[in-house]
């Protein structure tokens, strides 16, 4: 949903954690930061998120299934165009690898590798 939203470009990310959440904030080349938390075990009012053009949110108790996947996959097969540039996907594992590496840190802001 951040990568939606914000695009690439990240640069740092920092990741705390409680009982009860965890707050991921990532900083943009540009300047921009992107903030996501996350209520443990499950959140039940969905996804909200905030960013430079205003406020994007989910529907309350956003219910997860495979059709959105399905509906992304099948064209891929049908086609060969990956729906999501390789770069983006490099950097989305990049910056979930950071956020991890922080939260091992005690929150330590960590660069994409």
């Amino acid at each position: 949903m951040l990568y939606t939203l914000m695009g690439t470009g990240c640069v740092e990310v920092s990741r705390t954690y409680s009982d009860d959440a965890e707050i991921i904030t990532g900083k943009w080349k540009d300047g921009r930061i992107g903030t996501v938390r996350t209520l443990k075990p499950y959140g039940d009012f969905g996804a909200v998120a905030f960013y430079e053009k205003g406020l994007a949110q989910s529907p309350e108790k956003t219910k997860f299934s495979y059709v959105s996947l399905m509906e992304r996959i099948i064209p891929f097969f049908e086609t060969k165009q990956v729906p999501v540039d390789n770069a983006e996907t490099l950097e989305m594992f990049a910056f979930m690898d950071a956020a991890q590496r922080s939260r091992a840190a005690g929150g330590k802001p960590m660069t994409l590798r």
